[in-house]
């Protein structure tokens, strides 16, 4: 089932975070939270019940039907021994999300900025995951869609100056009817003709409309169930003739490059 988030503002409007109650239940509802536990120890699943216990701060917890054994409701979570209310999570997600910087966000929370930072890591790290675990089967694109594709270094300058990037190749694409993305390394530290193409294919779904650059890379594509189309940036970043251009890729690569190094 498709999990549907709801802005700050619509958090605020339909009450869910009058308290730490309701907002203990969504985070539930689309799974920031896990909402299910199976207990190894009685193989059976835990119940989420309210719970007094000092050790439960949040007064609820998990526990087996015959109440032998208990778990904290952040268990597994990027909130688990993180001493943060679940209203302020959702704040900070909401803060994070909007990219504002850490000493911003601070602000905002009147948090210290190391706890704020430590946050970001988490859930840059869970996007991470997420992408490893789902990115794997699922392909953008398709009949009918626009991918634009391009490689960029993700890195530091060496001596912090001039245009060699000392990091790995990445190659992305942005599928421009969806609003999807895909994000993958190059194996081998590698952008050939080879590495790309297999990415492509495993990444992108045939008879795509593929937008690139003039990099020899890509020239197979077409031979391979893909419309492609190109843009020469020695001659200017949009084609003049068909309008073919990466800029939203690119634009992406700086959002995410200004967040991640």
């Amino acid at each position: 089932m498709a999990r549907t988030f709801l802005s700050y503002e619509d958090l605020r409007r339909t009450g869910v975070l009058s308290s730490e109650a309701t907002t203990l239940q969504y985070c539930l509802d689309v799974e920031l939270l896990r909402p299910t536990h199976f207990c190894p120890e009685c193989q059976t699943y835990m119940e989420l019940r309210s719970c007094a216990s000092t050790k439960y701060s949040d007064g609820y917890c998990w526990s087996c039907p015959g109440g032998q054994h208990h778990l904290s409701v952040r268990a597994r979570s990027v909130l688990y021994n993180r001493n943060i209310t679940f209203i302020n999570f959702l704040h900070l997600l909401w803060i994070f999300v909007n990219g504002t910087s850490v000493a911003d966000a601070a602000r905002i929370l009147d948090m210290n900025e190391k706890t704020v930072r430590s946050f970001y890591k988490a859930i840059r790290q869970c996007m991470v995951e997420d992408l490893l675990e789902n990115g794997a089967t699922r392909k953008i694109g398709g009949r009918g869609h626009i991918v634009a594709i391009d490689e960029s270094k993700f890195g530091k300058r060496k001596y912090h100056r001039g245009r060699r990037v000392i990091g790995k190749w990445i190659v992305g694409g942005y599928c421009r009817t969806t609003g999807e993305c895909c994000l993958v390394e190059c194996t081998d530290n590698k952008r050939n003709h080879h590495t790309l193409l297999r990415l492509i294919k495993q990444h992108v779904a045939p008879e795509t409309i593929i937008l690139t650059e003039k990099w020899k890379g890509y020239n197979a594509l077409r031979h391979h169930g893909y419309t492609h189309l190109v843009v020469n940036h020695g001659r200017g970043f949009v084609d003049p003739v068909t309008g073919v251009h990466t800029n939203t890729c690119e634009c992406r690569w700086f959002h995410a490059k200004r967040h991640m190094l």
